[in-house]
């Protein structure tokens, strides 16, 4: 469980780390703004990752069912191990390198897309991934989300739907709350909606109601986005908020409940930290 949760809280470090930080980057890039950079997720993530761990060190730990495995499990993941080629280990792990770093550098001419379509290619080619593998490891679904909500956001704004649902959501809110409120709000809505359905899908759904709200308070959307972002993210109450946490349940015996448990001061914890921070990082109004 540990190891699932270093994996939803590491992937907000950048812009490629998890569906919901492309989709917030793409959804203010589509309505005009400024998109956030490669590593600029890196100001929440990466003291979001220390919280996170100081919280499994001295609580999360205390939370965490200790079940022996089996026999049979032992040496079925006594089996994968010695099935892993190290040669294929250090060569990925090299391309990985090489993308990352092609991606951070902003090299003229290479966009993030062409990167990773090369690491891909790479891959297959150095043998690290057979033609078969490569292709079923594409999320169909995150690509049809993110390509399906650009239209539609756009469609939002241009048919003033947008404008109605911000209205909306402004009035029920008080009718002239600030921005911290919304934000808030947003967080704890796209934190709940991830619990129980694709994170991806959660960003997707958030990030064109919470631009639209910004632009009727007068905000700079880069604030509510990145807590939409990072909330969606922060899928640890449940064992089907995220592939991490429903892959572990099987082989640590753990139950739903131990999730709640475990997961749910997470949560919390990634809240407080970054209500406190993300304002900080993304002025409401900037000079």
């Amino acid at each position: 469980m540990p190891l699932a949760f270093a994996c939803g809280v590491g992937g907000i470090i950048t812009l490629v780390g998890t569906p919901p930080n492309i989709i917030a980057s793409g959804a203010l890039a589509q309505a005009g703004y400024r998109a956030f950079g490669f590593f600029e997720f890196a100001k929440i993530g990466i003291p979001l990752t220390l919280a996170a761990l100081v919280y499994m060190m001295f609580v999360g730990k205390h939370l965490i069912p200790k079940r022996e495995l089996d026999a049979d499990q032992e040496i079925e993941q006594e089996i994968e191990a010695n099935e892993t080629s190290s040669s294929k280990m250090v060569v990925s792990g090299v391309i990985l390198l090489a993308v990352v770093l092609t991606m951070a550098l902003g090299i003229k001419g290479i966009t993030l897309e062409m990167a990773a379509i090369i690491g891909a290619i790479v891959c297959v080619l150095t043998g690290c991934l057979t033609e078969k593998q490569a292709y079923a490891s594409i999320d169909w679904v995150t690509i049809f989300l993110f390509a399906g909500m650009m239209p539609v956001s756009s469609a939002m704004d241009k048919t003033g739907a947008g404008k109605v649902i911000a209205e909306w959501a402004v009035g029920i809110m008080g009718g002239s709350p600030s921005p911290m409120v919304v934000t808030i709000v947003l967080f704890i809505l796209s934190c709940g909606l991830t619990q129980f359905m694709s994170n991806t899908a959660s960003a997707a759904l958030l990030c064109p109601i919470g631009i639209a709200i910004s632009k009727q308070l007068g905000a700079s959307p880069h604030a509510v986005l990145m807590a939409i972002a990072v909330a969606a993210s922060c899928a640890f109450a449940t064992p089907v908020g995220t592939p991490p946490n429903t892959l572990v349940l099987g082989p640590g015996g753990y139950k739903f409940m131990d999730y709640v448990k475990a997961g749910t001061g997470l949560v919390i914890v990634c809240f407080i930290v970054s209500v406190v921070l993300i304002p900080m990082f993304w002025p409401f109004f900037p000079g």
